[in-house]
């Protein structure tokens, strides 16, 4: 049976209906919408097999590397067409009635920058998922010494590292802490100074295998000049 709209059901409430669907309706146009939906079966219809489609379609979109800039200028004209339906709605003569079909139709016969925009959004979840999963720490290597407090090198699933102080005395007035990736049989590299003893400083490249070490100095330098204050290696 098909769904039944209210009086004043106009093609504008379809068009939010799949803004509605995507998550990415605000403000007052937010509450309009649902204030008529409430009373719209079949926007309320919209909303569910837009939902449903929105579901499918991120099993199976395949990767792409959106412009920063496209879902700004896909939700431009998501304004646009909202802006001038809302003129029509607005304007002195009576609008022409709007044909409805006894299926709802789905947000991608809807308009096309709606499809676009789902296309959008489903890749940027796809991406911040793909993002965390490389993010995920999978080893973490606790340095030891004669500095009090705790220091570890968290190694990540992608190969990034980065060695996170807690607890440890800031260096002093005129002092840093300088960090070091000694590879195997190799010198020390420079990886980094915190002038604080709480800090989460990145390490450059792939720290597998070699001892990342901790020493203070009155300013950076590419070797170091004082003893090591902590150290550990990191499993290859």
């Amino acid at each position: 049976m098909p769904a039944t709209p209210v009086d004043g059901h106009s093609q504008e409430f379809e068009l939010l209906a799949g803004l509605a669907a995507l998550a990415v309706l605000e403000g007052d146009e937010r509450a309009r919408f649902e204030q008529h939906a409430a009373e719209c079966e079949r926007c309320r219809v919209m909303v569910g097999v837009d939902r449903e489609a929105l579901a499918a379609v991120s099993l199976t979109a395949p990767p792409m590397d959106p412009s920063p800039d496209f879902k700004a200028r896909l939700m431009q004209r998501a304004a646009a067409e909202l802006a001038a339906a809302t003129a029509l709605r607005e304007a002195p003569a009576r609008p022409q009635p709007i044909p409805r079909p006894a299926n709802v139709v789905p947000l991608w016969r809807r308009a096309p920058w709606v499809s676009a925009l789902a296309a959008v959004l489903v890749v940027g979840l796809a991406s911040f998922g793909a993002f965390t999963y490389q993010n995920q720490p999978v080893a973490m290597y606790e340095l030891t010494g004669s500095a009090q407090g705790r220091a570890v090198v968290i190694v990540r699933r992608s190969g990034a590292a980065e060695l996170e102080l807690d607890g440890i005395a800031d260096p002093g007035p005129g002092f840093l802490y300088e960090l070091w990736v000694i590879p195997q049989g190799g010198q020390p590299i420079a990886a980094g100074t915190t002038t604080s003893g709480a800090a989460r400083v990145p390490l450059p490249a792939n720290v597998r295998g070699s001892t990342v070490a901790i020493t203070r100095e009155q300013t950076r330098v590419d070797a170091p000049t004082t003893p090591v204050l902590m150290s550990t290696t990191v499993q290859s």
